[in-house]
């Protein structure tokens, strides 16, 4: 991590040194001479700032564990009947309270350091960069504020006493109107990034892109100001002009980058920094991954993997948004689980899953596994969030063309949009592409006189061979099962160019002048044989269907095990550049694009859909979500119309009467 946030960390421990506990000054008669007099204390305070967005509330896990449930994922806990989690609580929730509070601290953190900014003797360059930033953040708690809880007391002051806080809640529409004041001023002063040299940090184009996304917000419900497209077109406009960001050419790598503290900045324009496991002082950690990744609690394992309590789960809905081919759904979500059963420490193995069990699967986008850090901890992690990317502000250049101009055809919003679209099939997101054929699904025959006498002893994981079809690339593995029955297929790598149904196989076909080593397997047509005598194979293959071959004409010796498994795999040709754009393209295409990034509720309310869409898919988890997971649609059924906001909490409440409380709550 960056110099940032090790000036965060010593905001953690009291922002005091050895030297201050030999100042006969008392502390509390320093003034803000005392604080803000410096390069380095301004560079201090301003690492207090940004330290709210890293804190539980906020991007350290409510944002994507508690806050997470919308049409995307569920709660995946059947005994979680309360709480935000099910939108079942009320104006006393600790999360609500938590995330309220540390937005209020950020505020007054940055009108602290906007006032007192001139009292440092220092470069005005870097004086001006450290005030954008303050403005811009300034600008973005009062986001999270506005958006979660509409009208809210807006101060651009420090507090003058612990006694003034009598303050009345200020309409909406004023306070966005000094988001854009603050984020405006500061997208002039702060560094670009490529100055910059990491996400981290608020940077030129990420205010842009920021603004972007206010201006949208601003332009649906309940704001509902149509003139704020044309805004939001020009700040996303200018984030493609500004020819500094671009795709990651690989949808997984970008994320495997921000696993491995890998700084992405042609595609990551912000993101919430975190460093290490909370053993080695930092007091900076995540929950990334471990209360939204793939379940893994084995203690042995998750050392390796990393611990995950696997708290969110994907809904159908979003699973069948993606086409065959799409690269994105088998990495945003999760086609298999670990297992844990029998397996040596350190040893990682796969429980694929099938194709009828998607309530099963959860999100994957952050997999720990991928995190390179030497020592795990159980609860905390070190994974970055990004807060805002390059493919977030083309799909929203596109809707803001689309919601300006009212045109289906604008070249520069398909333009837009069909880049994410490239780069999800594994395409070069600036070359146009008309379609591709590939595997999406497997099928495995439940026929009883088949799928029989797997080994699982030495691997639970085996490989799959596609061939025929026409195509090239597809990429498979299986999950053998303690019985000895193949239970799933891992989808690796869709392929390309199918034009029929490949050949499916499991396991590795005989061959003849093979060495073959004992307990292995193989098979020959329809039957699966383990090589109990180790030898070389002659030309003359088993074709047994009990007992063992004898080694003089079978080179080694070859025991019937049983029948191998059936498998059918289904392809699907899928559009990749769109020739026309509608609104629900774009909806479609930001959640295949963006789930678990924390934007969904917000996308659904501006729109206007937030409601209904629960509903909806509170309906849709209870019907099909069978007697697993039909708890998953409780949280989608609870959403009323008070949903929209959430409730001025009681820590405010409590000290501050004048301000109202939003309406049902």
């Amino acid at each position: 991590m960056k110099n940032l946030l090790y000036i965060a960390i010593f905001l953690c421990l009291g922002l005091v040194s050895c030297k201050k506990f030999l100042n006969t000054v008392p502390t509390d008669t320093l003034t803000k001479n005392d604080y803000y007099n410096s390069e380095s204390k301004l560079s201090t305070a301003l690492a207090g700032v940004y330290q709210p967005l890293s804190s539980s509330a906020l991007y350290g896990d409510c944002l994507f564990n508690q806050f997470a449930t919308t049409d995307e994922s569920f709660y995946s806990r059947s005994g979680q009947l309360v709480g935000v989690q099910v939108y079942d609580f009320d104006y006393t929730n600790s999360d609500v309270n938590a995330f309220w509070q540390q937005l209020y601290m950020g505020i007054e953190r940055a009108n602290l350091l906007i006032e007192n900014i001139n009292l440092a003797t220092m470069n005005e360059a870097k004086r001006n960069a450290i005030l954008g930033e303050a403005l811009f953040l300034r600008g973005y708690y009062y986001y999270l504020l506005v958006s979660n809880f509409g009208d809210v007391p807006l101060k651009i002051k420090p507090t003058p006493s612990p006694m003034d806080i009598q303050i009345p809640r200020t309409p909406k529409e004023q306070v966005y109107e000094q988001i854009l004041q603050d984020m405006k001023d500061a997208e002039s002063k702060v560094l670009k990034i490529s100055d910059i040299g990491y996400s981290g940090r608020i940077s030129k184009t990420a205010v842009q892109g920021v603004l972007a996304r206010v201006c949208l917000t601003m332009a649906g419900f309940p704001v509902n100001d149509a003139t704020k497209y044309a805004e939001a077109l020009k700040w996303a406009q200018e984030v493609k002009n500004s020819q500094v960001h671009s795709l990651n050419p690989s949808y997984k790598q970008f994320f495997v980058n921000l696993h491995q503290d890998l700084y992405d900045i042609k595609e990551s324009l912000w993101e919430v920094e975190f460093k290490g496991n909370g053993s080695e002082g930092y007091g900076n950690t995540s929950r990334l991954g471990n209360t939204n990744g793939i379940n893994m609690q084995s203690a042995a394992n998750s050392i390796v993997v990393g611990y995950s309590y696997g708290f969110i789960n994907a809904t159908e809905r979003l699973y069948k948004k993606y086409s065959g081919g799409d690269l994105r759904r088998d990495w945003s979500i999760a086609n298999y689980g670990y297992i844990n059963a029998n397996n040596a420490p350190m040893l990682v193995e796969y429980n694929y899953s099938t194709k009828t069990n998607i309530y099963g699967r959860q999100a994957g986008k952050f997999r720990r596994e991928f995190d390179l850090s030497p020592n795990k901890s159980s609860n905390n992690s070190g994974i970055n969030f990004p807060v805002i990317r390059y493919a977030d502000v083309l799909l929203m250049l596109a809707e803001a063309q689309l919601g300006q101009n009212n045109s289906t055809t604008n070249a520069e919003a398909l333009d837009a949009f069909n880049q994410v679209r490239r780069r999800a099939f594994g395409l070069n997101p600036t070359t146009p592409a008309t379609s591709v054929s590939a595997v999406k699904e497997f099928n495995i025959s439940a026929d009883a006189a088949t799928n029989t006498g797997y080994l699982s002893t030495s691997t639970r994981n085996i490989p799959v061979t596609i061939t025929g079809g026409g195509g090239t690339g597809a990429k498979a593995m299986a999950t053998i099962s303690e019985a000895g029955k193949v239970t799933g297929i891992g989808l690796l790598n869709p392929g390309s160019g199918y034009t029929s149904a490949p050949t499916v196989e499991v396991g590795t076909g005989w061959s003849a002048s093979t060495v073959y080593a004992a307990n292995t397997q193989v098979y020959y047509g329809n039957n699966l044989y383990t090589i109990t005598t180790a030898g070389t194979s002659t030309a003359n293959p088993p074709t047994h269907t009990t007992g063992s071959s004898n080694a003089a004409t079978t080179g080694a010796v070859f025991t019937y095990a049983g029948k191998k498994a059936i498998i059918t795999a289904e392809i699907e040709t899928s559009t990749v550049d769109f020739t026309e754009l509608t609104l629900q393209d774009i909806m479609d295409e930001r959640s295949r694009e963006l789930c678990y990034e924390s934007v969904r509720k917000t996308d659904l309310i501006r729109w206007g859909i937030w409601v209904s869409t629960m509903n909806q898919v509170g309906a849709e988890i209870k019907a099909t979500g069978g007697s697993s997971y039909a708890y998953g649609g409780l949280g989608g059924s609870n959403v009323t119309p008070k949903n929209l906001l959430f409730p001025i909490p009681s820590g405010e409440k409590t000290v501050n009467k004048a301000a109202s409380q939003n309406q049902g709550w």
